[in-house]
């Protein structure tokens, strides 16, 4: 970390930590689907399964996300060092994540039939 830190790039940092330390990558993933349009906050029954679905990929996801760390040694812990790495790693997660729910999506669609 530098030597000399500005107040507002320290406030930043540890608002960037206290969210890394809240905010869940289940959440993550349903807002990302929320903005898609996806899943609403309406409690249809379509709405609620799709929720459940995207919950269970994410625990899968996220399982296997903890268990490659482990493999590789990558794991890397939360410090306010390097918050903005450990930010980016989740943002990617999410993306990923999301473009893993899209491709399930595109790939349960029925064949066209004449």
């Amino acid at each position: 970390m530098k030597e000399e830190i500005s107040a507002s790039e320290l406030i930043q940092l540890l608002h960037d930590l206290d969210d890394l330390e809240t905010t869940s990558l289940e959440s993550l993933v349903l807002e990302g689907a929320m903005k898609a349009g996806f899943i609403t906050k309406v409690d249809s029954v379509i709405n609620l399964h799709r929720r459940a679905w995207i919950e269970k990929v994410t625990e899968h996801a996220n399982d296997a996300y903890k268990l490659e760390g482990v493999a590789t040694g990558e794991h890397l812990a939360v410090t306010i060092d390097n918050v903005k790495t450990l930010m980016k790693v989740r943002d990617t997660k999410v993306s990923e994540i999301l473009e893993l729910l899209a491709t399930k999506v595109l790939d349960a669609t029925p064949s066209y039939k004449r």
